[in-house]
Parts: structure tokens; C-alpha cells; sequence
């Protein structure tokens, strides 16, 4: 099983929407088993999936990180599809924030989280766990960090998300330092066009010594779209270009693994 943390410090820069189409491709295209990890607050990528779900009757990835889940951790996801299931996030995670400041239980948190991945890796159901990081490091996006085998970081074209990632990479090193296995797969260009300004972000990006995929992502509108009609761009306009993208990049990061693409 291969653990994925979609992580930028930056909101806004396609994190849920590539984590969603991501999901999407292994499952329709590859066959493959997903669990999608929803590590913010915010619940974007659970009310994508589950708009009507009641957070305080299911298990969630609060559960997980505190140690009061259930005890076979496959119990604690909620189905969205054949192949597809959902760890959902809750606002008890802005909690759990306040708490470790408050007591040191953050090295807990990513433990426990590290736990749920190895049970699922050690089950043999799973193959590709997909975390969607919060913006910043917040106690479960740093969970997810120290659970993930990868990690990719979408960024946007722009002048903002460029120092953001710069400092994130900053961030990821203290990380490394202080004994966290983690690998930078790659910064993934999103929102992309052809004008002077974004080619000109691109040759800064790609010339900074962090590693970045080869395949950008087209801006289209249908990815917008898409979010609205609660479906993967994938799904909802496969012919799109950002839809074409998503399966290009998918082929580059994960090569010969993939199936049908």
C-alpha cells in the first residue's frame, strides 16, 4: 500500500480537487482500492463526497488521532463507491489544534495516525491511502506527514504559493531533521496557462532545487465546475484538458504501477 499526503501551507492551490481526481483514476482506471483521509477542518473533501454526512455519528479522523476509534480501522471509514472509501474529517480537528499546544499530545496524534496506515497496510485491502492536508501544519496535516510514504504539493503559478512553498519545503527539512522519514515527491503545477508571467513562475519553480513533475494542470473551468456537481473533473468532463492532465500526471508519478492510462 502506497500512503499520499497532498500538503501545501498555501489554501487554494487544487490540494482536494487533485486528491479527488487522483482517487478517481486508480479507482475507474486502475482497479485499484483507495481510502481518501479528509485532515481538515474545513471538511471540504468530506461534504464533496457526503454532503449530508452527520460528522458526530460516524467515526472520523479525530477518533483516529486521539485513540478513541474503532478498534478494526477499517470500521472507521465511511463507503463512497465500489473501491472507494472515506475517513471523513470533523471541526473537532481545530480542537485537537488547540489541545497540543496546550499539552504536548501532538507526537500522539502521529503515532496513532502512523498505526491506522501500517493496520491497513498489514490488512492487504488498501492500495493507496490519500491524505488531504489542511493548509499550514496543523496537528493532522503533520499526522498525515508522518504517516505518508509521499508527498505532493500542488502549488498555483503565482507569486504568493511560490514563497509558500519555499517555506514549506523549509518546514518539510525541520521535519527530516528531527528523525520524520518523509519524501518530496513532487511540487505539482496547478491552475496553469499559457501567458509571459506563469512560464516565467514555472522556469523559477523548476530551477529552485525542489522537485517538480514534468505534467502541469491546465485551468479550465470545468474543474470549478465540477466541484460543484459533486463529481471528479475526471467524471464530470473527462476530455477537458485539466481531466487529460490528471491522467497524464498520474502516469508520471506512478509509472509502471498504473493500469489502462
Amino acid at each position: 500500500m502506497r500512503a499520499i499526503a497532498m500538503m501545501n501551507n498555501k489554501g487554494g492551490v487544487g490540494k482536494t480537487v487533485t486528491a479527488i481526481n487522483l482517487a478517481d483514476i486508480l479507482v475507474r482506471s486502475c482497479k485499484s482500492r483507495v481510502v481518501l483521509v479528509d485532515c481538515d477542518g474545513q471538511c471540504n473533501l468530506t461534504s464533496f463526497y457526503a454532503p449530508a454526512l452527520d460528522t458526530d455519528a460516524v467515526p472520523t479522523l479525530a477518533e483516529v488521532l486521539t485513540g478513541n476509534s474503532e478498534p478494526l480501522w477499517s470500521d472507521n471509514l465511511s463507503p463512497v463507491c465500489p473501491g472507494l472509501d472515506l475517513l471523513p474529517g470533523s471541526p473537532d480537528l481545530y480542537e485537537l489544534d488547540l489541545h497540543s499546544v496546550i499539552d504536548g499530545s501532538g507526537d500522539r496524534y502521529g503515532a496513532r495516525l502512523r498505526d491506522f496506515v501500517g493496520c491497513a497496510r498489514e490488512d492487504g485491502d488498501t492500495d493507496y491511502m490519500i491524505f488531504d492536508c489542511a493548509p499550514g501544519f496543523t496537528c493532522a496535516s503533520v499526522a498525515a506527514l508522518m504517516a505518508a510514504d509521499d508527498v505532493v504539493i500542488p502549488v498555483n503559478p503565482d507569486g504568493f504559493s511560490f514563497r509558500g512553498l519555499a517555506s514549506m519545503a523549509r518546514q518539510l527539512q525541520g521535519l527530516r531533521r528531527a528523525g520524520v522519514g518523509i519524501h518530496i515527491a513532487g511540487a505539482l503545477l496547478t491552475q496553469w496557462r499559457s501567458s509571459e508571467v506563469v512560464l516565467q513562475g514555472e522556469d523559477l519553480l523548476r530551477s529552485s532545487g525542489i522537485p517538480v513533475f514534468r505534467q502541469v494542470i491546465r485551468r479550465t473551468e470545468k474543474v470549478p465546475e465540477s466541484t460543484f456537481e459533486q463529481q471528479p473533473v475526471t467524471q464530470y468532463s473527462p476530455n477537458s484538458a485539466a481531466s487529460v492532465d490528471y491522467r497524464r500526471w498520474v502516469r508520471e508519478y506512478l509509472g509502471g504501477e498504473i493500469c489502462g492510462l
